[in-house]
C-alpha cells in the first residue's frame, strides 16, 4: 500500500512544458560556444601607469580592471619605477584607440596619487587618496571610484581637472621635492587637484596683444596693433580684441587721402594639441572696422566726399601655432580677411567724385600674439 502511493506520488509530478524549451536553449547556447549575456561593446581604452611594488600593482590592476568594465572601459596596463609629476603633461605618441591616460603613483606608504589626462593632453586632473593603513580594501575602492568617475565623465564630453598651462604653472612655483623619502611626508605634492571627480575648473582668461602685417591692396601693407581679451570654455577658445592701424596715405594725381582705421573683432578657435608643447590653432572671426577718411588735395577748390567715415565689415579665417611657457604664450598666426562688401575711398574735386583707392576684399596677413594667463 506505501509503496503503491509513493509510485503514483512519483508519477503525478509532471515537468512544466517551458523546463525542457530552456534546457534546450541553455544547450543550444553552450554547444555553439555563444555566451547567454554578452558584454557591452567597449567604448575606448585607457592607459594606465603605475608605479608601486609587487603587491601594490597587483591589487591595483585587478580592481580598475573589475571597476572599469561596469563603463565598458578597456585599461592597458603598464608598470613603472617611479612617476614623475612632470612627465604626465608631456606629449607622447598618440594611439587612436586611447581617450584617456592614467598615472598612479603607489610608490608611498602615506597616499596614492593619481593622475589623468584626456588623449590630447590638455587638461590634467589630480587626486590624492590618504593611506591610514596602507593600500587596503577601503583605498582601493576609492581609487577605483574616482577613476570610473573621472572616465565616464570625459566619455560624456565633460571636462575635469585643470588646464595643462595652469597645471606646469603649479609646478614651477612649488617647492622642489627633497631628495630624502623620510621627508616626503612633510611635502604636498605641487599639483593642484579639484575637489570633484566632475568638477570642471574655470577656464583660465588671457590678456593678449598683437602685431599684424596685412596685404591691404597691390602696392599697400598695413600695419596694425591690438589688445584683447579670451576666455576658454567647452574646449574652445573665444575672445574680443580692439585694433587700430597705423594711417595709410595715398595719391592719384592731384587727389589723395589718409586713412585711419579702428575696429573691434570677435573670434572663436580651437586649440588642439601637438607635439613638443604647441598647439595647432584654427579659428574664425568677425570684425566691425571703421576708418576715417581725410582728403589730402592740392587743388583748392576740392571738398572732401560725403562718405567721411568708411564702414568696413569683414569675416576672418586663421590657422595659428601656439607655443606655452607657463601663463605665457607666444602664437605665430597666419589667414585672410574677406570683406563682405567692396569699398571705395573717394574724394570730391569740381563737383565730381573720384575713387583714388579700392583696398582687396581678400586681404592676407601674419601676426605674431603674445598672451598672458589671468
Amino acid at each position: 500500500m506505501i509503496g503503491t502511493r509513493l509510485r503514483s506520488g512519483i508519477v503525478s509530478r509532471r515537468l512544466s512544458p517551458g523546463l525542457p524549451i530552456l534546457v534546450l536553449f541553455l544547450a543550444t547556447n553552450m554547444l555553439g560556444g555563444r555566451p547567454l549575456f554578452a558584454m557591452p561593446p567597449s567604448r575606448g581604452e585607457v592607459k594606465v601607469v603605475v608605479a608601486g611594488s609587487d603587491r601594490s600593482f597587483a591589487a591595483i590592476t585587478k580592481s580598475l580592471t573589475d571597476s572599469l568594465s561596469f563603463i565598458a572601459v578597456t585599461p592597458q596596463f603598464e608598470r613603472v619605477a617611479s612617476v614623475d609629476p612632470r612627465s604626465v603633461a608631456r606629449f607622447g605618441p598618440r594611439q587612436p584607440s586611447l581617450f584617456a591616460n592614467l598615472w598612479i603613483d603607489a610608490a608611498a606608504d602615506h597616499e596614492v596619487k593619481l593622475y589623468i589626462t584626456d588623449a590630447a593632453t590638455e587638461r590634467v586632473f589630480v587626486r590624492r587618496i590618504g593611506l591610514d593603513h596602507g593600500l587596503d580594501n577601503v583605498a582601493l575602492e576609492s581609487l577605483a571610484l574616482v577613476a570610473q568617475s573621472s572616465l565616464e565623465a570625459l566619455l560624456a564630453g565633460k571636462l575635469i581637472g585643470v588646464t595643462r598651462n595652469d597645471y606646469e604653472q603649479s609646478l614651477e612655483v612649488a617647492a622642489p621635492r627633497p631628495a630624502s623619502e623620510g621627508v616626503a611626508k612633510q611635502t604636498a605634492a605641487p599639483t593642484p587637484h579639484p575637489n570633484d571627480a566632475y568638477a570642471a575648473r574655470p577656464r583660465s582668461w588671457q590678456l593678449l596683444a598683437g602685431y599684424e602685417l596685412q596685404g591691404w591692396d597691390g602696392a599697400t601693407v598695413r600695419n596694425e596693433v591690438a589688445l584683447g581679451i579670451e576666455y576658454e570654455r567647452w574646449r574652445l577658445r573665444f575672445g574680443v580684441d580692439l585694433y587700430g592701424t597705423w594711417p595709410i596715405q595715398f595719391h592719384n594725381g592731384d587727389l589723395g587721402a589718409e586713412l585711419f582705421s579702428n575696429g573691434v573683432r570677435l573670434g572663436v578657435s580651437r586649440p588642439l594639441a601637438l607635439p613638443w608643447q604647441l598647439r595647432f590653432v584654427p579659428g574664425l572671426g568677425l570684425a566691425i572696422e571703421l576708418t576715417r577718411v581725410r582728403p589730402e588735395l592740392s587743388s583748392p577748390d576740392a571738398q572732401p566726399a560725403s562718405a567721411y567715415f568708411a564702414f568696413d565689415p569683414t569675416i576672418r579665417a586663421v590657422l595659428g601655432i601656439e607655443r606655452s611657457w607657463g601663463r605665457w604664450s607666444l602664437r605665430m598666426i597666419f589667414g585672410v580677411d574677406f570683406a563682405l562688401r567692396p569699398v571705395d575711398y573717394v574724394v570730391t574735386s569740381q563737383d565730381k567724385t573720384n575713387v583714388v583707392r579700392t583696398p582687396w576684399r581678400e586681404r592676407p596677413f601674419g601676426a605674431i600674439v603674445l598672451a598672458a594667463g589671468l
